[in-house]
């Protein structure tokens, strides 16, 4: 529960909704290390985050062809022992071998994650966007990086 605040809480009827529509859902070193994540074409009306990449898909990016990164849980006694670039090493082979050429996600500016910023920064991914949404009380900044 340490990490709700960013990730939003989720009862069994939307954790099964979500992993439904996952197309890479990994677990590391016994759930110590998870990603779950999305095509852009996912059947998933209602993401708020999904929605805004895709209105915002710019051809010179590489237009709708992306892959969302979504929720990314390290255990707080696994961080700093590299099982995110584990993760998003793997994501990306997942990724690149569907025929996306980038990887996208959103990190919290409201509440702010600097931890995750910089992680994302040091992955060579570059910020696309922010947007806020006034209903969940939070605003986010979009990254992506070209695979």
């Amino acid at each position: 529960m340490e990490f709700v605040h960013w990730l939003s809480a989720l009862d069994d009827d939307r954790l099964d909704y979500i992993l439904e529509r996952a197309s890479y859902q990994r677990q590391i070193h016994d759930g110590a290390g998870v990603l779950l994540g999305y095509a852009h074409d996912v059947d998933y009306p209602d993401h708020k985050n999904i929605s805004w990449l895709r209105d915002h898909a710019d051809s010179e990016r590489g237009g709708d062809s992306f892959f969302y990164i979504d929720r990314v849980i390290i255990a707080r006694n696994a961080q700093g022992k590299s099982l995110g670039r584990q993760l998003y090493e793997d994501v990306a082979r997942f990724a690149r071998k569907l025929g996306h050429n980038r990887l996208v996600c959103e990190v919290n500016t409201k509440p702010n994650n600097p931890n995750s910023h910089a992680f994302h920064l040091a992955m060579r991914f570059d910020a696309i966007g922010e947007a806020e949404y006034p209903d969940y009380k939070a605003a986010v900044r979009y990254y992506e990086k070209r695979l």
